[in-house]
């Protein structure tokens, strides 16, 4: 079911029209999983755990004005791992439409796809749980995690060229018991019509 819905978000990319309208390269910080996990034992929530997010995205004008627009963006977090024993890679890929609320604002409706990849070397290792350490399963092969994300965002460009976006990803918006959040502030470069 998720390749049906990635290939019509890819296929509405080659409908709106074949000009690419930008290309736009980010940088920025992504917080993962906000105030969701206990982060020590007095009971401390995540807040921030910045990652680095570089992004690549390109938009396609949906109208002749060019106020609604179709982006897709590609992006990553480096580094993804926190623990030495494991290997995480966490990449996504959005599909959002853009409504220019004026000529420097631009508000993003729309869905993605969060991959996140884990590998390690085997065994166990030693945690602490509670008063004392349980030993937990280091995995020994890869296994990739796929989450359909509900993302919106506002895109603001200050300067020529040069914008700032505040993105929120929100993973199983419809249960509010494992609803989490992800959100990112990302500088981006504009290309312009480059293809």
């Amino acid at each position: 079911m998720k390749k049906i819905i990635l290939t019509l978000l890819m296929g509405l990319c080659t409908v709106s029209k074949a000009d690419i309208y930008d290309f736009n390269l980010g940088v920025g910080l992504m917080n993962e999983a906000v105030g969701r996990y206990q982060t020590d034992v007095n009971g401390d929530k995540s807040l921030f755990n910045n990652k680095l997010a570089l992004e690549a995205g390109a938009s396609f004008p949906l109208d002749d004005d060019q106020a609604w627009r179709l982006h897709g963006d590609l992006g990553l977090l480096w580094p993804s791992g926190e623990v030495s024993y494991i290997t995480r890679n966490v990449f996504y890929m959005t599909a959002n439409l853009g409504y220019s609320l004026t000529k420097e604002f631009e508000w993003r409706l729309g869905g993605g796809f969060y991959f996140t990849r884990i590998s390690g070397e085997g065994g166990t290792v030693p945690i602490q749980n509670g008063d004392s350490t349980t030993n937990f399963p280091i995995p020994e092969e890869a296994s990739i995690s796929r989450n359909v994300t509900l993302n919106t965002s506002f895109n603001y460009e200050f300067y020529q060229d040069v914008s700032v976006r505040t993105e929120a990803f929100v993973f199983n918006p419809l249960n509010s018991r494992n609803r989490t959040f992800n959100v990112a502030l990302t500088l981006r470069y504009h290309f312009g019509e480059v293809l």
